[in-house]
């Protein structure tokens, strides 16, 4: 079984707009909200096996501050280009390149494209709010067999109900 958490990097900064939205970081909720997130995952699948992260600003601090509340080792976090702004299909590539070794996975990413994926796995979302999560499981051995038709949702929180 592979265990599957999807989360949206937190509330990012607007205060500087010269900044290249691949460089805008977490405003004070974001962090806040993603520690709080950190805590709730922690609590409720433990630690990930694998951390796998946008490397945008804002999404990587989400994973950092969310993991550094699970006991996660931030070197440990990789990052994956195809993330950063990425569509249903570079999701699940990215996934599917995770090692079958590994049990369960938190994907940190970014709208539209979580929310798509949400929905590609049969929950009906309009939209996965900023450090908010979405779990599911999957009955196979391997990443790459990760379909809708094997998606089993567990549970969606989000970071305003923490």
């Amino acid at each position: 079984m592979k265990l599957l958490i999807l989360m949206r990097h937190g509330k990012s900064s607007w205060e500087d707009c010269n900044l290249d939205d691949y460089d805008r970081p977490l405003n004070e909720r974001g962090r806040r909200n993603a520690a709080d997130m950190g805590a709730f995952l922690l609590g409720k699948t433990g630690i990930p096996d694998l951390v796998l992260s946008s490397p945008a600003k804002r999404a990587f601090t989400t994973a950092v501050v969310a993991t550094e509340v699970m006991g996660y080792p931030k070197e440990k976090i990789v990052t994956d280009k195809e993330l950063y702004l990425a569509w249903i299909d570079d999701i699940l590539r990215s996934i599917s390149k995770v090692p079958d070794t590994i049990g369960s996975c938190l994907v940190v990413g970014h709208n539209p494209g979580l929310t798509y994926l949400i929905n590609h796995f049969g929950i009906r979302l309009d939209n996965l709010p900023t450090a908010s999560t979405a779990c599911f499981t999957f009955e196979v051995q391997r990443w790459k067999e990760i379909t809708p038709d094997k998606a089993r949702f567990q549970w969606l929180k989000q970071a305003k109900e923490i």
